[in-house]
């Protein structure tokens, strides 16, 4: 037993149904990464904050961040690299277009633009549940983003 929770159900919409449920702007509820030993973490808290847009035409930007991250009360360009750094480590951000395996239940991040420069180029393939306004998103590291639609 690997000790990860098992897999999500796909969802059963057609490859139409599943995108159009999709589109619109998902808020963070929750983050969780769930380890093969059996233990969990969030990787920026319970309170972490964040939002993923899917827009009608297949583009998508996604920011996740700390929740009450620490104000650097300085322009950007005169903060150190050392506190910078900090910062960014606090939080994630990317964009780029996205795709789905609806019969898989999978949507798929082409990833062409990221903050952390060695996920440019990249897919991140995740695992998607569609129940009511809520997505559940389950990336193959086995993290779990908790969403709801605020558009819906």
């Amino acid at each position: 037993m690997s000790g990860l929770r098992p897999r999500l159900a796909p969802p059963a919409l057609s490859k139409g149904e599943a995108f159009a449920a999709l589109v619109g702007a998902w808020q963070l509820v929750l983050w969780t990464t769930f380890h093969a030993d059996g233990s969990r973490d969030h990787p920026f808290g319970t309170d972490a904050v964040g939002q993923i847009l899917y827009s009608a035409d297949g583009h998508l930007s996604c920011h996740l961040m700390r929740g009450r991250r620490s104000r650097l009360d300085a322009p950007i360009y005169e903060v150190s690299d050392a506190a910078l750094g900090r910062a960014l480590r606090d939080s994630t951000g990317y964009f780029g277009r996205f795709s789905l395996d609806a019969a898989a239940g999978v949507v798929i991040h082409h990833v062409t633009g990221a903050w952390y420069p060695d996920s440019i180029g990249i897919d991140q393939r995740a695992a998607m549940l569609l129940k009511g306004t809520a997505c559940y998103s389950r990336p193959r590291s086995e993290p779990t983003l908790c969403g709801s639609n605020g558009s819906a």
